[in-house]
C-alpha cells in the first residue's frame, strides 16, 4: 500500500468554492490535516435515538433487482428490507443529505512582496449526513477535514434553504465530525422536509455489491453517482492518520467529503471521504468512504462528549504552513522550505518564538520542503516531546538569517 500512495496520491474529497491559496494542501482541497451506541447522553432511549436501529434475527432470501429492465443483480437481504431502484432510493434518501459550506481565513504568504491584505478568505465545500436529533437539535456527521480550521460552517438542506451550523466536536485521526443545526432556526416546512439515515451494517458489505453515492459534488448542490463496491478495509492515509476504508467506484469527487455512500436498500454504509488521483488526472472509479460500522462508535462518543477531541498518537505545533516551491525560492530570494501563513495563538509554535513569515528548512537535522513531511515527523512524536526547528526570518529589509527554536510540543485539541 505504501508504494500506491507514493504513485497516486489521496486527495480529501472536499473543494475550494474558488481558488485563493488552493496551493495549500491538497491540489486545490482544503486542507484538514472508526460498535453503535442507541442514545444521545443525557436522554431517554424512548426519546433520543440517534438514527440505530435494534438489530432483529430475520430470514435472509436472494431477490432479484431489475436495474433500467436490461440488467438483474442478486442481492442478499433481510425478509424486512426494502430494496429500491436508483431513482427511488436517491428520491428516499436525499432528505438526510445536506451540503456544507466553509468560511476559513488563511494568511496571504506573498502580501510582503505585493502589498494590499495580508488575509484572504477562502469558502470551502463537502458534504454531511443527519444523522440524529434531540428536542432542540439536528446532528450531522461529516469529515473533518470539511470543518477543520473554519470561521463559520452553513449547513443546506434538501428543499434549498441554509442556516448557521455548528461543531459539535471532531476525531481528526479518523477524519470524522459531528455538526450541529438548532431546530428553532429551522422553518416548519423545512423541519418536516429532513429525515434521518438508516444506519446499515458495513461490516456484512461484500466486493460487487451495488453502491450509490450522494453529496455536493463541486459545491452544485446534491448529486447521485451508481457504482460497486470495489474493495474492503484498504488503508488510505489522510493527514498522516492511517484509516481503513472502502473502495468504490461510484465517482466521488470535491465536495463529497463528508457525503453518504449508501447500499441498494436505502441504508448508509460509508461517509465518502477521498479519492485516487495523479499528475495525469488517469485514474478512475478509486473512490474511499469510511465505513459507517468503524464510525459511529466515534460519532457517538463525540455527541456523548466521551472523546476528548484530541489527536491521540499524533503531536501538535500549531501552524499553518505552505510548501515554497524552488521557482517561489528564486523569484523571491526566498531560502527552500515551508513558509509559516499562521502561527496558532498560545500554541507550541507560538510559545516558541515562532512567527508567521518564516521559513522551517529543517527539523531535527533533517531537510523540509514540504508540510507532509512536517506531519510526518509529529506522526511519530508525543505530546511533550521537545523537537529543533530551524528556520529562516527575514528582517525589515528582507534579508533572511538562520535560527535554531526548540518546541515543545502540545495536544492538538479543539
Amino acid at each position: 500500500m505504501k508504494k500506491f500512495v507514493q504513485k497516486l496520491g489521496i486527495i480529501a474529497a472536499s473543494g475550494l468554492v474558488f481558488g485563493i491559496l488552493a496551493g495549500v494542501s491538497f491540489t486545490g482541497v482544503k486542507s484538514g490535516i472508526e460498535y453503535v451506541a442507541e442514545t444521545i447522553s443525557g436522554h431517554s432511549e424512548e426519546e433520543k435515538t440517534v438514527g440505530v436501529q435494534e438489530e432483529s434475527e430475520t430470514k435472509s432470501e436472494e431477490t432479484e433487482v431489475e436495474l433500467g429492465g436490461t440488467q438483474t443483480i442478486h442481492v442478499s437481504l433481510n425478509e424486512d428490507s426494502q430494496v429500491y431502484d436508483i431513482a427511488d432510493l436517491a428520491e428516499h434518501v436525499m432528505p438526510s443529505i445536506v451540503s456544507i459550506t466553509s468560511t476559513t481565513i488563511y494568511q496571504n504568504p506573498y502580501a510582503y512582496f505585493y502589498g494590499g491584505s495580508t488575509e484572504k478568505t477562502v469558502t470551502g465545500c463537502g458534504s454531511g449526513v443527519i444523522i440524529g436529533e434531540d428536542d432542540n437539535r439536528f446532528l450531522i456527521v461529516t469529515n473533518n477535514h470539511v470543518v477543520e480550521g473554519t470561521e463559520s460552517l452553513t449547513v443546506g438542506f434538501f428543499d434549498e434553504t441554509s442556516v448557521e451550523a455548528s461543531i459539535v466536536g471532531t476525531n481528526p485521526g479518523n477524519d470524522l465530525a459531528v455538526v450541529e443545526v438548532k431546530k428553532a432556526d429551522l422553518s416548519e416546512d423545512t423541519l418536516k422536509s429532513i429525515a434521518l439515515a438508516e444506519l446499515g451494517d458495513s461490516d456484512t458489505t461484500r466486493v460487487g455489491e451495488p453502491a450509490i453515492a450522494i453529496g455536493n459534488a463541486l459545491g452544485y448542490g446534491q448529486s447521485v453517482t451508481v457504482g460497486y463496491i470495489s474493495a474492503l478495509n484498504k488503508t488510505v492515509t489522510i493527514n498522516n492518520s492511517a484509516i481503513e476504508m472502502i473502495q468504490t467506484d461510484a465517482a466521488i469527487n470535491e465536495g463529497n467529503s463528508g457525503g453518504a455512500l449508501f447500499n441498494l436498500q436505502g441504508q448508509l454504509i460509508g461517509i465518502n471521504s477521498a479519492k485516487a488521483t495523479n499528475m495525469n488526472n488517469n485514474v478512475e472509479g478509486m473512490g474511499y468512504a469510511i465505513p459507517i460500522s468503524d464510525a459511529m462508535p466515534i460519532v457517538q462518543s463525540i455527541i456523548d462528549g466521551t472523546y476528548a477531541n484530541v489527536e491521540t498518537g499524533n503531536a501538535y505545533m500549531g501552524i499553518q504552513g505552505k510548501d515554497l516551491s524552488t521557482s517561489d525560492a528564486v523569484s523571491f530570494n526566498m531560502p527552500k522550505g515551508v513558509y509559516l501563513l499562521a502561527v496558532v495563538a498560545g500554541g507550541p509554535a507560538d510559545d516558541a518564538g515562532l512567527q508567521s513569515g518564516d521559513v522551517i528548512t529543517a527539523v531535527e537535522g533533517n531537510k523540509i520542503s514540504s508540510m507532509t513531511e512536517i506531519k510526518a515527523i509529529l506522526a511519530q512524536r508525543n505530546p511533550g516531546d521537545t523537537i529543533t526547528v530551524t528556520i529562516y526570518r527575514s528582517d525589515e529589509r528582507g534579508t533572511y538569517s538562520q535560527q535554531d527554536i526548540e518546541v515543545i510540543l502540545g495536544k492538538y485539541v479543539e
